[in-house]
């Protein structure tokens, strides 16, 4: 019925940035743009935008910068 399926399964520990630096598993993980705290959610979406729109290498740490503040 289904030809070449693959299934992936990984199990690890949850735990979100803010609360994985209290529990010993620290992450840079940015906060989600689309969350109402994300304080550089703006900044994160233009930058985002006008690099799909013109694509550089020269946009990449300004969106990196602007989501990691988040």
């Amino acid at each position: 019925m289904l030809e070449d399926v693959e299934k992936t399964v990984l199990r690890a520990p949850f735990a979100p940035a803010p609360r994985g630096l209290f529990t010993g598993s620290p992450s840079i993980s940015p906060r989600p743009p689309f969350y109402v705290t994300n304080r550089t959610a703006l900044i994160t979406i233009r930058r985002v935008t006008a690099f799909t729109a013109a694509p550089s290498l020269a946009g990449l740490p300004g969106i990196f910068t602007s989501a990691l503040r988040g």
